[in-house]
């Protein structure tokens, strides 16, 4: 059942797109209004519209899913955590893509028919060619989080709703999914959604934190606070860097902070008074460092180094180095640098300090030979 009557609510739609309604002050009413004008101009949506949204079969979500892996595998820890603490509100939680298709979501068991019920649930689709104005099309639309609360939804099957919704990033900037949080019953006040707005935005920034860093995985990553204090435990500031040096990524707290990050790639010592030769040390990975921008700022940071190597799609027969690794083929010469480079690594017990005074070459050279032949420590495997 809808909040309102019908006639109700296309009067207040009416009355919003007539400038009835003062718009000029509010940045939420424009949003509104833009987003209700394209629903009936562009995509001829009916505000009276009393059906549910469209659901994919099993078959085509499936499909779908199985395209956004990396994404789920980088968020389901999330959308949990962010269910437990809004659960008792009675909200459910919804993860979409980029085009607006729920991919997965967390309610409460005894809840699941209600919301179901409501369009809440698996493989529903919120775009808004197809919704009109609600939390995740609004997100998809302007990039940026909203609660659409109740009759601010533009069809009519959906003002009992109350949708807070914030848009996801991957490292290139792209806009990959929206994270909602949603209410079939709230208090009538919009502020009253304030607080789980803000909520759902920091749950939306650590999915896209923890996507950078698996997508990132093959990549020397800069972790970074202002404070010390919260390197290990929340890092706000992700940069990732090659072994010649050059910042290759930064997630959008890195990219809002620091300006010159927002033309990639970059050399390390144009962002940072710093020889990043020292950051790729096995000992300076274990270290907390201070991190002077040009211009005065500092930051702490740690560094991760990388955890996988990159996967090829396509490989010849596979062969092996001396301890038993698997490489992609080389010619003849670079085989045997690289085994000399790992017989020196495992002689030195992988100190890349005295591997290189071994094979006469400076650190760096090392570096950048071994992230050429995808050398990695055993314990990096």
């Amino acid at each position: 059942m809808p909040y309102v009557a019908k006639v109700s609510h296309l009067d207040r739609v009416r009355r919003l797109l007539d400038g009835r309604v003062p718009a000029a002050d509010s940045p939420y009413l424009q949003r509104l209004s833009l987003s209700y004008q394209r629903s009936l101009d562009q995509h001829h949506l009916d505000p009276g519209d009393m059906s549910g949204p469209r659901v994919l079969s099993s078959g085509e979500l499936r499909e779908v899913q199985q395209g956004e892996e990396d994404f789920l595998r980088a968020s389901g820890q999330c959308l949990s955590m962010l269910h437990q603490t809004v659960r008792e509100a009675d909200y459910c939680v919804m993860l979409t893509n980029a085009a607006g298709t729920t991919i997965d979501y967390r309610v409460d068991r005894e809840r699941r028919h209600d919301f179901k019920r409501a369009g809440l649930y698996l493989g529903s689709c919120w775009s808004e060619s197809e919704e009109g104005t609600c939390g995740v099309a609004s997100v998809l639309q302007d990039a940026l989080p909203i609660t659409v609360h109740k009759t601010d939804h533009f069809r009519a099957a959906f003002t009992t709703l109350t949708c807070s919704a914030a848009p996801i990033f991957a490292p290139s900037g792209e806009l990959i999914g929206v994270l909602d949080a949603s209410a079939i019953r709230s208090p009538d006040e919009r502020d009253s959604q304030s607080l789980v707005n803000r909520i759902v935005q920091q749950s939306a920034t650590l999915i896209e934190d923890g996507y950078f860093l698996n997508a990132m995985a093959c990549a020397w990553v800069l972790l970074i606070h202002r404070s010390r204090h919260y390197v290990e435990a929340q890092p706000e500031i992700l940069i990732a860097f090659d072994a010649l040096g050059q910042i290759i990524a930064a997630n959008r707290r890195a990219r809002e902070c620091i300006p010159a990050l927002t033309q990639l790639p970059r050399s390390m010592d144009e962002v940072f008074d710093l020889r990043f030769e020292r950051l790729l040390d096995a000992r300076a990975l274990q270290d907390l460092h201070l991190l002077r921008l040009h211009g005065g700022a500092t930051l702490y940071g740690r560094v991760r180094a990388p955890v996988q190597r990159a996967v090829r799609p396509a490989r010849p027969a596979a062969q092996t180095d001396a301890i038993g690794t698997s490489i992609a083929p080389v010619d003849a010469s670079a085989r045997q640098e690289r085994d000399q480079i790992v017989a020196a690594l495992t002689e030195c017990k992988w100190r890349a300090r005295a591997a290189s005074q071994l094979l006469g070459m400076s650190r760096a050279t090392l570096y950048r030979r071994m992230a050429r032949y995808q050398i990695l420590p055993p314990h990096r495997r």
